[in-house]
């Protein structure tokens, strides 16, 4: 998902307006798609939960996230594995999940606990829930890296509305495990020393919405995320987000910086991993 931006050129007034109306708008803001393993349930819970992936999807795909038109509904894949956790009273599950946007936004939580029954409707509203809460609190964070990458630290609504929701989940006693480490996740992901990751996002993109028109400029701009970059690996080697995208972007950087060898080698500096993947390309 990545609306057409170049804020920091100024363009004219009109051409502005009829760049806005070419937009497509999505019939959706996310467009999900849910794997659920069972196999570690009775069989029992297994059939009373043989639908619930398919309410998760409607549950993410029918609401209005973003409330603004967007060129492209934004992916986003959960793999979801769910064990036994219930009381004498309630059916209750515990979870683990893999949500992703398919590229460079991934995260693992092995906290999830829940109540559910089929029977009762899984629906949007203002009151924490920890099966909804939850999904809300990683599809929030999601958005927040995406609109990160559409101007200066853009997802930051986004990541008060993750923040809000682990502030409420602090109140419900019964289903608080793992919202200590979320609450401290979201902290950091909004902290001073996460900004300059942030600000990177912002410049790569800015670069790459310039791609066919002004190869200068996306030079420029992705030099500057390079740099950026840097500062983030340099002070945090196990910075996980920006070890995911140098593990995404690394052939969209070589694409870029082919006749640029003295950039590949810092980029061999910051992602050994794929050390021989950038000198391949290098002269």
């Amino acid at each position: 998902m990545r609306i057409l931006r170049k804020w920091p050129v100024p363009i004219p007034a009109v051409a502005a307006v009829l760049c806005f109306f070419a937009f497509k708008a999505s019939s959706q803001d996310i467009e999900p798609t849910v794997t659920l393993t069972l196999e570690r349930l009775p069989l029992e819970k297994q059939e009373k939960l043989r639908d619930f992936g398919d309410v998760l999807e409607r549950y993410i795909r029918d609401f209005d996230w973003t409330g603004e038109p967007l060129d492209e509904a934004l992916t986003v894949t959960l793999s979801i594995q769910l064990q036994e956790a219930s009381t004498s009273f309630e059916d209750r599950y515990s979870g683990t999940i893999m949500i992703s946007n398919n590229s460079d936004l991934q995260y693992y939580d092995k906290y999830w606990r829940f109540p559910y029954a089929p029977e009762t409707p899984v629906d949007h509203t203002s009151i924490y829930h920890p099966l909804t809460g939850f999904i809300d609190f990683f599809i929030y964070i999601l958005l927040g890296g995406e609109y990160d990458k559409l101007g200066p630290l853009m997802g930051t609504g986004y990541y008060e509305k993750a923040r809000l929701i682990a502030d409420q989940a602090a109140f419900d006693a019964q289903f608080s495990t793992g919202w200590k480490e979320r609450t401290e996740f979201i902290h950091e992901l909004m902290g001073e020393e996460n900004r300059p990751f942030r600000e990177m996002k912002d410049r790569y993109y800015l670069g790459l919405s310039y791609m066919g028109e002004n190869d200068a400029m996306v030079k420029k701009y992705c030099l500057e995320a390079i740099g950026l970059l840097e500062k983030v690996l340099n002070e945090n080697p196990d910075h996980k987000d920006a070890l995911n995208f140098t593990k995404a972007h690394h052939l969209e950087i070589i694409e870029i910086f082919e006749d640029q060898p003295e950039v590949l080698q810092r980029m061999i500096d910051l992602d050994k991993e794929r050390a021989e993947t950038y000198r391949k390309y290098m002269p």
